[in-house]
C-alpha cells in the first residue's frame, strides 16, 4: 500500500480534490472566451432604463426655459390684440423662489427613501423596486404637462415624484454589478452602468431643444415618458435578480458570471455594520466631503448650465441646447476609460493613484470655476470652454474616491456609499437656495460671485482628500476575510493542503 501511495503523482491527487482548478481556470483571463453575451445586454438595457429615470428629472432643467419663452410669446401676443391679461391664465407666473422650489423638489423626495429603498432592495430584489421606481417616474413625467395647469402645487409634486426614483439608482448599480459581473469585468461594467448620469442630460438636452422648437415644451414629456415605457418593458422581460434565473444566460456564461462570488456573497451577510467607528474615520469623512464638493461643482451646469448659457453667456434656445450637451459626450468617455486607466496606476501607490486621479478631476473643475470668475460677459467662447471642461473632469470625479472607498472601506463599502448617496444628494436641496441667494436675477456679476463661492468649496474639499485619504483597510473592517484579496499564492496554498489531504487518505 505504500508503494502504491508513492506512485501517485501530484497531477493525479489533483483529480481527486474538489477545490482543484481545471485547466482552464490556469489560462490568463485575457485568453480565456466567455460564451454569451446577455450580461451586456443587461448591463445596457439596465444603463438605459436608469438614464430614463435621471433624465425625466433633468428634463426641467431646459423646458423652464421653453415654458418662459411660450409665456412671454403668448403674453406679447395678447398685448399686440389689446386684450387683458389675467394672471391666472399664466401657467408658468411663477416667482424666482418657486422656480428654485420646482428646481430642488427633484432633489428633496430621494433623500429620505434612500435608506427605505437600500432595504426594500435587499428585501425583494433590484427587478421588482426599480419597476415600481421606473413607473414611477413615468407617470410623474407624462403627467407633468397636465399638472401644470392645475396651478404651482401640483407641479411641485410632479417633480417630486420624478426625483423619488432616482434613490434607488445607486444601489442598482452595486447590486446589478455583483449579479451580472464577472470578477475581472467588475470595473468596467460599473463603470458603463455609473454613466447613466452623463449620459440622462446628454439625451434630455438636445431632444428638448429640438422638441421645444417643433412641438412645444410638453412634447419632450410626451416623448421621454414613452421612451422610458419601453425600456421598463424591456426590463420586465429580459432582467432577472439572479443569473441563474435567467433562460438567455448559457451554462458556460453562467459559470464565469459566478465564480468566486458565493464566498463574497456569505461574507457579506455577516458583516455588521459598525455604523460609529466609521463616522469616527477621518478618512471616510474625507471621501464623502470630497464627494459633495465634486458633485456641487458639477450640479450648477447640471442644473442650471442651460440657464447660465441662455441667461449669461446669451445662446439662443436651439444652440443652448446641443452646446450643453456636447461635453456629456466626452464626460462619458472619459469616465468609462478611466477605471482602466487607474487601475494601471498601481507603480504611484494606492494612495498616491487616488490623489492624483481626485485632483485632476477637481483641480480641472476649479480652474475653471477661478477663469469664468476673471472673464467678461463678452467672452462667451471661453465661458462655454470653462462649462465644458467642468462636465468632462467630472467623467474623471470618483475614481480615485472609490479605490480609496474599496481599500478602507472593505465589505462595508455599500453602508458607506449608501451616506455618500445621502449626501450628494442633499447637494440639489442645497444649491437652489445658494443660486437664489447669490444670483437671483442671473446677472453676470451675481454669477461671478457664485464661482467664487463653488471654486472655494471645490478646491478646500479636495485638500482635505489630499490631507486625509487612505489606502489601509480602517481596523473596523479587520474581522472577515475578504475574497478579492485573495491571490495566486493563497490559491496554491489551498491546492498544496488538499495535496497532503488526499495523500494521507491513501
Amino acid at each position: 500500500m505504500l508503494k502504491a501511495s508513492k506512485s501517485i503523482s501530484v497531477e493525479d491527487l489533483h483529480s481527486f480534490s474538489d477545490l482543484h482548478l481545471d485547466d482552464e481556470a490556469h489560462e490568463p483571463e485575457k485568453k480565456r472566451r466567455i460564451p454569451g453575451r446577455m450580461r451586456w445586454y443587461i448591463c445596457a438595457i439596465v444603463t438605459g432604463l436608469m438614464t430614463l429615470v435621471q433624465a425625466n428629472v433633468h428634463v426641467y432643467n431646459f423646458t423652464v426655459l421653453c415654458m418662459q419663452e411660450e409665456q412671454t410669446k403668448m403674453i406679447n401676443e395678447s398685448l399686440s390684440r389689446n386684450e387683458t391679461i389675467i394672471p391666472s391664465t399664466l401657467n408658468f407666473n411663477f416667482s424666482k423662489f418657486e422656480q428654485d422650489l420646482l428646481f430642488s423638489a427633484a432633489y428633496i423626495a430621494p433623500l429620505p427613501s434612500i435608506i427605505i429603498l437600500y432595504f426594500l432592495t435587499n428585501r425583494s430584489g433590484v427587478k421588482a423596486t426599480l419597476m415600481i421606481c421606473s413607473v414611477m417616474s413615468f407617470l410623474s413625467t407624462v403627467l407633468t404637462p397636465i399638472a401644470t395647469h392645475y396651478g404651482f402645487w401640483y407641479f411641485w409634486a410632479a417633480r417630486f415624484f420624478q426625483g423619488l426614483p432616482t434613490a434607488i439608482l445607486g444601489i442598482v448599480v452595486s447590486v446589478v454589478t455583483c449579479h451580472w459581473s464577472t470578477l475581472s469585468e467588475n470595473g468596467t461594467y460599473v463603470s458603463i452602468l455609473a454613466a447613466h448620469y452623463q449620459i440622462a442630460p446628454l439625451l434630455t438636452m438636445p431632444l428638448s431643444a429640438f422638441l421645444c422648437n417643433v412641438g412645444g415644451w410638453s412634447s419632450v414629456y410626451y416623448t421621454q415618458g414613452t421612451i422610458t415605457a419601453i425600456f421598463i418593458v424591456l426590463f420586465a422581460v429580459f432582467y432577472t435578480d439572479k443569473p441563474s434565473e435567467n433562460t438567455f444566460v448559457s451554462k458556460g456564461e453562467l459559470k464565469a458570471i459566478e465564480d468566486g462570488k458565493s464566498l463574497e456573497e456569505k461574507h457579506v451577510e455577516k458583516s455588521k455594520t459598525p455604523f460609529v467607528a466609521i463616522h469616527k474615520d477621518s478618512a471616510v469623512w474625507a471621501i464623502w466631503i470630497t464627494s459633495v464638493g465634486g458633485t456641487i461643482g458639477f450640479s450648477i451646469f447640471l442644473q442650471y448650465g442651460p440657464t447660465y448659457l441662455n441667461k449669461v453667456l446669451h445662446y439662443n434656445l436651439s444652440t443652448t441646447g446641443w452646446t450643453a450637451a456636447i461635453p456629456y459626450i466626452f464626460s462619458c468617455i472619459a469616465r468609462i476609460v478611466a477605471q482602466p486607466l487607474s487601475a494601471n496606476c498601481s507603480f504611484l501607490g494606492e494612495r498616491l493613484a487616488a490623489i492624483v486621479s481626485t485632483s485632476i478631476s477637481q483641480g480641472t473643475m476649479a480652474i475653471a470655476f477661478l477663469v469664468l470668475m476673471f472673464i467678461p460677459q463678452t467672452w462667451s467662447s471661453v465661458g462655454q470652454l470653462c462649462y465644458s471642461l467642468v462636465i468632462v473632469a467630472n467623467g474623471l470625479n470618483g475614481v480615485g474616491i472609490t479605490r480609496s472607498a474599496q481599500l478602507v472601506c472593505k465589505q462595508h463599502m455599500s453602508f458607506v456609499y449608501t451616506a455618500r448617496a445621502f449626501y450628494n444628494g442633499s447637494v440639489g436641496l442645497f444649491l437652489p437656495l445658494l443660486v437664489n441667494f447669490v444670483a437671483p436675477n442671473d446677472t453676470h456679476s451675481e454669477w461671478t460671485r457664485l464661482f467664487l463661492i463653488i471654486f472655494c468649496i471645490v478646491f478646500i474639499s479636495n485638500i482635505i482628500f489630499i490631507i486625509f485619504s487612505r489606502a489601509e483597510a480602517a481596523p473596523w473592517t479587520i474581522g472577515t476575510a475578504e475574497v478579492d484579496d485573495r491571490s495566486e499564492h493563497d490559491i496554491e496554498d489551498q491546492k498544496s493542503v488538499t495535496t497532503e489531504t488526499t495523500v494521507e487518505k491513501f
